[in-house]
């Protein structure tokens, strides 16, 4: 069966069994169970600095990253709102003046947008991560920041 692109696990599950659904919830059918992953704040990124989504033509892109160990990012900024989830590692970002922030395996947070900042791996096993962009057309998911 193929499921057009875009359609979430609780809709699809919403469209094959009778259980009502709300986003906030954990669902279980016969198959399928559907957990929220609770996130810190879901309407603001990690810096605490409201989201809100560009103008434009949505284009939203998932990207499996992975940051070897030890290894690191460029300085960049995102100018569109991202989620990332840490599916295994630990990764540490260096949000200059406001900090730094230590991810591990199982978590997930909105990043900084239009904040610059560098990421890397700690320790001796690899980041890898699922980022999804929130973007626009014509518009940057990542731009490099000046050193």
């Amino acid at each position: 069966m193929k499921i057009a692109c875009g359609l979430g696990l609780a809709a699809l599950v919403a469209l094959t069994s009778s259980v009502s659904v709300r986003a906030d919830e954990t669902m279980t059918t016969k198959d399928v169970t559907a957990v929220e992953l609770p996130m810190a704040s879901p309407s603001a990124d990690v810096l605490g600095r409201a989201l809100s989504y560009p103008a434009g033509t949505p284009d939203v892109r998932a990207y499996r990253i992975t940051v070897p160990p030890k290894g690191a990012t460029i300085l960049h900024k995102h100018p569109v709102p991202l989620y990332a989830y840490i599916l295994s590692g630990t990764l540490e970002v260096d949000y200059g003046a406001r900090g730094r922030k230590t991810y591990t395996a199982g978590q997930n947070f909105l990043e900084a947008v239009d904040w610059c900042h560098a990421g890397r791996a700690v320790g001796d096993v690899p980041v890898v991560l699922i980022s999804v962009y929130i973007g626009a057309d014509k518009i940057k998911n990542t731009v490099a920041c000046p050193n």
